[in-house]
């Protein structure tokens, strides 16, 4: 499973390996973690996803300060996340690609 950022002012979403599977003990200690920020109004964290998706107030809290305060504590790594723009971009040229070569076949 790759890592996954796409965030709009007051709400973010993450796809980290780490969440996908968690056990109980470390789903306790990830949300305990997201209680304890400052900022942060909810959250809800999907394990057979991998996904969180948090919203927060964007005058007590950045989206950058909340990532890496998630990377510091192990949770994500944003050096391998995609964003929501190339994931699009990746899903597009694969179609275009396949488009593309269905249409030499017929031709």
């Amino acid at each position: 499973m790759s890592y996954y950022f796409h965030g709009v002012p007051g709400r973010l979403r993450i796809k980290s390996p780490f969440v996908k599977g968690v056990n109980n003990d470390d789903l306790v200690g990830l949300k305990g973690f997201l209680h304890s920020i400052s900022g942060i109004k909810s959250f809800d964290i999907n394990t057979m996803t991998g996904s969180i998706v948090i919203n927060y107030q964007t005058k007590v809290i950045t989206e950058k300060e909340i990532v890496t305060r998630l990377r510091m504590a192990g949770y994500f790594d944003p050096s391998r996340a995609i964003t929501n723009d190339h994931y699009i971009h990746t899903a597009v040229s694969s179609i275009s690609h396949t488009i593309l070569s269905f249409a030499t076949v017929l031709i």
